[in-house]
């Protein structure tokens, strides 16, 4: 897994590729922890992800409890695999994805 990172419009995007699985999760945690902590708001642009864990839900859901009351949590450009995961788990109810 890659994750990039960049600004858009005064707002860090998070830009993981690849599977965010139990191999690679604590990375992107990381850097999700990383930079919640320096930031009101994050975005995370799912464009490239293939496949999320519970792990990485969990990181996600951490991530939008953190910002909270702040700028908030956004994800962009899930594709529908990863939808369904969300779907199906209830995270879509919750997340604010765009």
């Amino acid at each position: 897994m890659i994750i990039k990172t960049y600004e858009d419009n005064g707002t860090t995007v998070i830009a993981p590729e690849g599977k965010i699985d139990h191999v690679t999760v604590q990375e992107f945690e990381a850097k999700i922890d990383e930079l919640g902590a320096e930031n009101d708001s994050l975005t995370i642009d799912m464009a490239n992800v293939e496949y999320v864990c519970s792990a990485a839900l969990r990181a996600i859901l951490k991530a939008d409890l953190m910002l909270e009351g702040k700028g908030g949590l956004v994800l962009k450009n899930v594709n529908q695999k990863v939808m369904e995961i969300l779907n199906i788990t209830g995270f879509s109810s919750h997340l604010d994805i765009r």
